[in-house]
């Protein structure tokens, strides 16, 4: 087994801090960078050792290992073992890498690149396990749902971007003549997929439908409703009253997303007055009660009066003055 001296490959001393380590990595990495030196077959090798030189010298536990046992610091207790060598590089953490290249959402190409260059997924500051299949990190998708939709459930066909493991590299990134020509260093591709999408009852904005077959989230977002307000499993919205109803008393009959109602109204009920509607909200997923419906009164006052209305609403103003 050939020893690597990493703090020669980074061109720090063996006294150097974490935060110079860093820094030279960050600039040996821009440097020898394969999308920055495209076709060049050293600069891929050199990218691969510095990234094994970081992956230990970053991690204070692996360097102290590496300070102590030199050749042998990854072998069971400290020595040769087997005749298997380090993977090195294929266990490296990108996450570290920060906004090397414009962040983790740049869209440079780069982050996507770092992400699967090495070993398939790095999710989460999680280690890649050699050059074998990796699963893909769960995907998250959004859709969007109307109110009907959240309290009776419907079915939705979606046509999805999935990622698979690459077959020609079987998910690494990389083949023996250097990036992987099918997947571009990336380590996946895309297949479109059409999916058939139960939505239950019950879902709310934020509600999440784990899909384990194909490694998807599904995340619903509530369209927002012209009459209701949601809030929680409740809704909310304003009824229009007559005048004379509100006065007098009777009923009102709406629609709700559940059919239609009639609500009762109390003689001399003011504006604003509140009514709530038992279990006529959104309906609770494991068969939890359903939320109310708020139902809040708006006096209706019609534009369309004739002389006759005026001249009895004139009269009733001043049987109310004592006139």
């Amino acid at each position: 087994m050939e020893f690597k001296d990493y703090y020669k490959t980074l061109g720090v001393s063996k006294t150097a801090s974490e935060k110079e380590i860093k820094q030279a990595y960050r600039k040996l990495a821009r440097e020898n960078h394969p999308d920055v030196k495209k076709g060049d077959r050293g600069a891929e090798v050199k990218f691969r050792e510095i990234n094994e030189a970081y992956e230990v010298l970053s991690d204070a536990e692996k360097r102290q290992k590496y300070d102590q046992l030199g050749m042998y610091w990854s072998q069971p207790q400290g020595g040769p073992r087997g005749g298997g060598q380090w993977s090195g590089a294929q266990g490296f953490d990108f996450q570290d890498l920060g906004d090397l290249f414009g962040g983790a959402g740049g869209g440079s190409g780069f982050s996507s690149f770092f992400e699967h260059f090495f070993g398939g997924q790095m999710g989460g500051g999680g280690r890649g396990r050699g050059r074998g299949p990796q699963k893909p990190p769960e995907s998250e998708a959004e859709i969007e749902v109307s109110l009907e939709e959240a309290i009776q459930g419907s079915s939705r066909t979606l046509t999805l971007d999935q990622r698979e493991a690459c077959p020609q590299c079987q998910g690494s990134g990389l083949t023996d003549q250097g990036i992987c020509p099918a997947c571009r260093g990336q380590g996946q591709l895309r297949r479109p997929q059409t999916l058939e999408v139960k939505i239950p009852a019950g879902v709310k904005d934020g509600s999440k439908i784990r899909l384990r077959e194909h490694n998807l989230v599904l995340v619903m977002r509530l369209k927002p409703d012209p009459v209701y307000e949601v809030k929680g499993h409740d809704l909310h919205r304003e009824v229009p009253v007559p005048v004379y109803t509100a006065v007098l008393g009777g009923k009102v009959n709406f629609r709700t997303p559940r059919g239609q109602v009639d609500l009762k109204i109390p003689p001399r009920t003011h504006g604003g007055r509140q009514f709530r509607l038992t279990g006529q909200g959104l309906p609770r997923m494991k068969g939890e009660p359903a939320g109310d419906l708020y139902a809040r009164v708006k006096i209706d006052v019609p534009g369309d009066l004739s002389s006759e209305e005026i001249e009895l609403i004139e009269r009733w103003k001043a049987l109310r003055n004592g006139n």
